[in-house]
């Protein structure tokens, strides 16, 4: 097993939706006249909305729920933008 030290770096991710952080990014991007867009994942077949991919299935804020988990590399999703 020659490859079985090699490391991955592709890692496990959670995407992350919260109305309170997708308000309040939107109102920060606002005052610099951009505009913040969440990004989208395919579940189940469905784009859902995402506001975070992290690395842990919480955040900091309450409303926060995971829509999607997996490896990242194996993940169809488009990123979160500011336009």
């Amino acid at each position: 097993m020659a490859g079985a030290n090699i490391k991955s770096k592709d890692s496990y991710v959670y995407f992350l939706y919260s109305e309170q952080q997708r308000a309040e990014r939107t109102r920060v991007e606002r005052t610099m006249s951009r505009t913040f867009n969440p990004g989208t994942v395919v579940v189940n077949g469905r784009r859902e909305n995402f506001t975070e991919i992290s690395k842990s299935p919480t955040n900091r804020y309450p409303d926060c729920k995971v829509v999607a988990q997996g490896i990242k590399s194996k993940m169809v999703y488009t990123p979160i933008s500011i336009t």
